[in-house]
């Protein structure tokens, strides 16, 4: 198993350059020029942001040494996609339990954080970079993932018994970010956070088997450092 953020500098820029209608203009003109800078810093937020290659994509990844704490190997491993969820709603959850979400991504990079100090000591955290084409195939992914949690609550299939779902507060990271749980009958919940920036989309798994036995959480520390390395990549 495997286990950039659109800065408000573009609509302030958006918002100042609407507001200047020049001193010849007349009240038309100045609405019409409003309009036009409006419409120009619409097309340029939509525009897909760059997409990375695998070489970029693994220049990204955390290393050893980035996150104090925390010690940071390569996870070479191969994706899963032949698990299937019942209900199909619950597809998406299944599909990045198991690393192979829908759509695949072009090139992907996975990692393994290991914690050996602080709260989350003792836990381990897959991270896995996957890199899209374009902007608008990552938000797929995270929208199908927020569509299914309005509706699965509980599935079966890929797991040794019955798996409960349930949403958690996302972390206000990258330009998008969803934060659930999902629990089998035998554990106690493991923690995942999907990042989309631009447009790479990141997961992080943390399993349980804390120290304290807790169920798992993923740590804030290896969110932030992973999504900044990520946009610092993006934005050379």
């Amino acid at each position: 198993m495997r286990r950039i953020k659109v800065t408000a500098a573009v609509f302030c820029a958006a918002a100042l350059m609407a507001g200047c209608g020049g001193g010849g203009g007349t009240g038309s003109d100045a609405d019409a020029k409003a309009s036009a800078a409006a419409d120009t810093a619409g097309s340029a937020s939509a525009a897909p942001a760059r997409p990375l290659g695998e070489a970029q994509l693994k220049s990204a990844a955390l290393t050893g040494g980035d996150v104090d704490g925390f010690q940071i190997t390569d996870f070479p491993v191969k994706p899963d996609g032949d698990s299937v969820a019942r209900p199909a709603d619950c597809q998406p959850l299944e599909d990045m339990r198991t690393g192979a979400p829908d759509p695949g991504p072009k090139a992907f990079t996975g990692l393994l954080a290991y914690a050996g100090a602080g709260p989350t000591a003792g836990s381990a955290t897959t991270i896995g970079l996957m890199a899209y084409d374009g902007s608008s195939a990552a938000q797929g992914v995270l929208g199908g993932l927020r569509t299914a949690l309005k509706t699965c609550t509980a599935y079966e299939g890929g797991v040794p018994a019955r798996t409960t779902a349930k949403s958690a507060t996302a972390p206000d990271v990258g330009d998008d970010a969803v934060a659930y749980s999902l629990q089998t009958e035998r554990d106690s919940p493991d923690a995942f956070v999907v990042v989309r920036s631009g447009a790479t989309v990141v997961l992080f798994f943390t399993a349980t088997g804390t120290r304290t036995g807790s169920g798992a959480a993923v740590p804030e520390a290896l969110v932030s450092a992973q999504i900044r390395k990520l946009e610092a990549q993006g934005s050379l």
